[in-house]
Order: C-alpha cells, then structure tokens, then sequence
C-alpha cells in the first residue's frame, strides 16, 4: 500500500489509520432516536477492515485516491466545500450532491472546517474489503478517515467522543440523516468484546460475548443509498426526530410507552415523504429495544432458541414495521434459514438491500457471499517511519 502511495503522489505517508466494519447484534434504527434511552449491541468487526494512508499537507488542497476499482482520485479545495452559518440547516438548503464514493472525505472536511476553521489539506489513500453498499458502514469509515486526515493535517486534537459525534454528523453532508452507532462503534470497539451502546445520553459499556454464536454477513445486492430510498431512511429518522417527541412534552416519564402508542396517529400525510406510518416506525424501535434487553439478560450460553426469537422478531419487524426489505433480501434468508445450525437472520444496516447478518450455533457453509466476523479492535491511528 505505500508503494501505492508513494506512485500516486510522489512522497510517502506519515500515518496510518485502520477501521473495523461495524457489525450491529440487534438495535438497529435506534441511534437516532431522541425519547428512548435506547440500547444497541454491536461490535467491530476483526475480518473487514479499512486502512488510510495520510500526508499532510501545507495548503487547503486534498487529493484522494482508492486502490479499489471503479473509485476514481479525485482533488478539491477546503474552500470548495466551505459551508457556513450552522450545519444542518445549511445542508437542508442545499441540493444534494452527486453519488460519489469523495462525498464522504468532503463531508469530513467541509464539516470540520465548519467548527474549526482549518487551512491544511492532505493526500488520502483508501485501501478496504469492507464492501460499499452492504450496510456494513464503509461509508462511516471512510468518514472517520477523512476526518482523521483533517485533524492531523490541522494538529487539532480529539478524543473517540469527538469523532464520533463528528462522524455522525459530518456524514449528513451526502444527503442522509441517519445517527452514531457506526462511529461509536468504530471509536470504542476492543477486541474480544462487544459494545452496549446508549443513546440520550451517550455512553459505551464493553461487554463479553457470551452467547456462544458465531457471526456471519451474507451479501444479497448492493443498497441503493440516493433517491427514493434515501428518502425512505431519512423518513425513519424523521418520525423518530420529530414527530414522535411532539407528543412527549413531559417526556417518556410523563406517559407509559403503551398510552403512547394508542394516541400517535397511525399515519399522517407531509409534504416530502408523503404518507408517513407514524405508530408503525414507533412500535418498531420499542419491540426493538426489548429484544436488546433480552439479550442482555440472557444468563447462559447456548440460548438458541431465545436467539433465534429475537432474530425472527427482528427480521419481521424490519419487513412489516420499517418496510426496509426487498424481494432478493426475502428469498437469501429464506434459503439461509435452511441450512443446520443457522440460528438466525436479520437484516444488516439500513437494509434495502446489502448484506444480512446470520447467526449459527456452529460452523455452517453459507455458501460464496458469506464471510465470518469476529470482533476486533477499532479505530486506530500510528505514525509511519521511514521503514514501515
């Protein structure tokens, strides 16, 4: 990878980032989630991982190029992605940019020159085998190496919470409003372990992994992330941002989850997503959040058939509450399900395609699209010498 470097930009890089794909046990859609102290299981994975190269540099100029195929290089200016006044509102005022695999590197860049004011650019080599559009968070990694790069080449320093905050937020910049379990995940992970992740307030509890299951992504297709179905997960974050918590002003203390449920409309109509399954949304991230406490009250190893419950819950919720599902996503797990010693299915990410997460109790042949995750360490960052 540095004879990479040292060809596409003439010198060599002084550091070196590695990041962890984020594989989410159950709690997806609830990072975003305001009213609920929401818990997510999640770890980083040991198996798919990215790596970036950086050298700063001492004008506002970035050059990034990819070793992947089909992601061209690509250079711009600090100036040419300035977005001024405050961040979100001026991204809701903006068109959203064109697909391109640089929106994310810009969006690290644009947003911390938005709260920091910096001046130096740098080169940025992406080396991955966290595949794109799988729900897996290559676009979160890809975030937190741009952002990384940014900090380095303006010596801003940071601590995990930072990025993940900025991560989160920095990643609106291409049009989705989605939360920071990828990030968090990818700052806090350890090896060996997994993370219990809280939201509303954000904290991260490091716990073992003792279910005795073994961990299995499964591509199905690539995940459509631009029109109509960027508009589907943002409508999700929507619900869950804005319309539900109209209808807490004393809080989730001032009203059983249950009344609440009885009183949110079944849809409403607006004048972006159109008609808007309010109580579905709702009911899917409260399902969720008790599956992750049975979970996590699971006193014993080997558990398989409280595991494959909530993987089934899951599943369905996911398919019938959230509509994140396609045809060739059904007919996958289907099939996985078929198979000795799969315990569960679920789906991956955002969903509307990518990858699905399968649980076995045992070594199963998932056939070519599959690959085994184990949890690994995750973000880190080192200087390179001379002999690296």
């Amino acid at each position: 990878m540095r004879g990479y470097f040292e060809t596409s930009f003439g010198k060599t890089p002084k550091f070196e980032v590695d990041v962890g794909a984020r594989i989410c046990i159950l709690g997806e859609h609830s990072d975003y989630v305001p009213w609920l102290k929401s818990n997510i299981i999640t770890f980083s994975s040991a198996d798919q991982t990215m790596r970036a190269q950086i050298s700063p540099r001492s004008d506002g100029m970035i050059k990034i190029t990819s070793t992947l195929e089909g992601c061209e290089s690509c250079e711009f200016t600090i100036q040419d992605v300035q977005i001024t006044g405050d961040w979100l509102e001026a991204l809701n005022s903006r068109e959203f940019p064109e697909t391109h695999w640089s929106n994310y590197v810009k969006g690290a860049v644009a947003y911390l020159e938005n709260k920091r004011q910096i001046k130096n650019g740098f080169e940025l080599l992406i080396d991955s085998n966290i595949p794109a559009a799988a729900g897996a968070s290559s676009s979160s990694a890809l975030t937190l190496c741009g952002l990384a790069a940014a900090h380095l080449a303006n010596d801003v320093p940071w601590t995990p919470e930072d990025l993940t905050v900025m991560g989160g937020e920095a990643e609106w910049y291409v049009g989705t409003r989605g939360g920071m379990m990828d990030h968090a995940t990818m700052m806090f992970a350890e090896e060996d372990g997994m993370l219990k992740l809280e939201f509303t307030p954000f904290q991260v509890e490091l716990i073992e992994d003792g279910l005795g299951c073994r961990w299995f992504s499964v591509f199905t297709h690539p995940a459509d992330k631009g029109g109509p179905v960027r508009d589907a997960f943002n409508e999700l974050a929507f619900v869950q941002r804005e319309i539900i918590p109209s209808y807490l002003e004393g809080g989730t203390d001032a009203i059983e989850l249950e009344q609440l449920m009885e009183i949110l409309p079944e849809v409403i109509e607006h004048e972006k997503f159109g008609l808007v399954r309010v109580r579905d949304r709702f009911e899917f991230v409260v399902n969720e959040y008790n599956r992750v406490q049975s979970l996590l009250s699971l006193t014993k190893e080997n558990d398989w058939g409280t595991i494959s419950a909530l993987f089934d819950g899951s599943w369905n919720d996911t398919r019938d509450l959230l509509g994140t599902h396609t045809p060739e996503m059904e007919r996958v797990a289907a099939e996985l399900r078929e198979k000795t010693g799969v315990l569960g299915v679920k789906v991956l990410g955002a969903g509307f395609g990518g990858n699905l997460l399968v649980c076995t109790k045992q070594e199963v042949d998932l056939g070519p699209n599959a690959v085994e995750h184990r949890p690994g360490k995750g973000f880190n960052v080192r200087s390179l010498q001379a002999n690296d």
